[in-house]
């Protein structure tokens, strides 16, 4: 599953592509691991098996970003007394891994977490990350196709940016109207507007993400997502991870034992993103691609 986007068209958009995700992808090892963990593959490891899109939150520190899920940091290895994983180990992870592959890209949804910096978090992420080696990375405002994303991370930028400092050419694909779904309606999926830094509406992402709802709650939101009528031009993402009654880790035997029973069709179901995500998971969502 290394390479698998090779055998996809070059002038198909990202957002037509059906690819697995995960929730809390940095979330492996974590603080109070039995509430927050969400993930067993490091990042590295997820990619191998095929992930390509990623949610990745980080807490800037001075200048620093950690990762960290809420109130817990992701932690580089098992305990408290481990060294937090931060953004440039998995920035490192993710130009490694696409050195090695250069067929394939990664979404890279950046998130801040647990601070409030805003334009200067993504500034800092920016000048670290991106400026130096700017041609490893799609950051230009717009929906590309998967020609032009090949070998790069595509930056999804779920905060705020300085208009001073950016323009539509770098300062990555607008997620910022990203709904957050507290709730516990199995029909409740939200759209949110991708613009350009001018305000004009270019694009669209349908976002289903109940995580309030129980097990088969949940699987009755996701299934009902998937099997709707959905654009192959907008970003399309069906959450499977759900917190009610159980931690995730409790919730997720009941789901991903659904998601491997499920009948996959070789229709247009988009981003499928999931916590304790597996290679078995991960070929089944691929092979309505491929």
């Amino acid at each position: 599953m290394k390479n698998w986007m090779k055998k996809i068209p070059d002038d198909v958009k990202i957002t037509g592509i059906n690819m697995p995700g995960t929730h809390d992808s940095a979330c492996r090892y974590v603080d109070f691991g039995f509430i927050s963990q969400t993930q067993t593959l490091s990042v590295t490891e997820q990619l191998r098996a095929g992930v390509r899109y990623f949610d990745f939150r980080f807490k800037l520190v001075g200048d620093k970003l950690l990762a960290n899920h809420s109130i817990c940091y992701c932690r580089k290895k098992k305990g408290f007394w481990n060294q937090i994983l931060t953004a440039e180990d998995i920035v490192k992870e993710c130009l490694d891994f696409l050195n090695e592959n250069p067929t394939e890209t990664i979404l890279f949804q950046l998130k801040e977490a647990e601070s409030h910096t805003g334009e200067l978090f993504f500034t800092t992420f920016f000048d670290k990350f991106i400026k130096d080696v700017s041609e490893k990375w799609y950051h230009s405002n717009a929906i590309p196709t998967l020609g032009e994303a090949r070998g790069k991370i595509v930056l999804l930028r779920a905060v705020s940016v300085d208009k001073e400092k950016f323009t539509d050419e770098n300062s990555g694909i607008d997620f910022t109207s990203y709904p957050y779904v507290g709730t516990y309606n199995v029909d409740d999926w939200r759209m949110g507007e991708l613009k350009k830094l001018d305000g004009t509406v270019y694009g669209a992402m349908l976002v289903q993400d109940s995580y309030k709802t129980e097990g088969r709650y949940k699987w009755q939101t996701v299934t009902r997502f998937l099997e709707s009528d959905l654009s192959e031009n907008e970003f399309n993402i069906c959450y499977t991870s759900c917190t009610r009654i159980f931690v995730p880790r409790i919730n997720v035997k009941y789901i991903n034992k659904k998601i491997l029973e499920y009948d996959f069709r070789q229709k247009y179901y988009g981003i499928i993103a999931t916590d304790f995500i597996n290679k078995e998971i991960c070929a089944s969502i691929i092979a309505t691609s491929i």
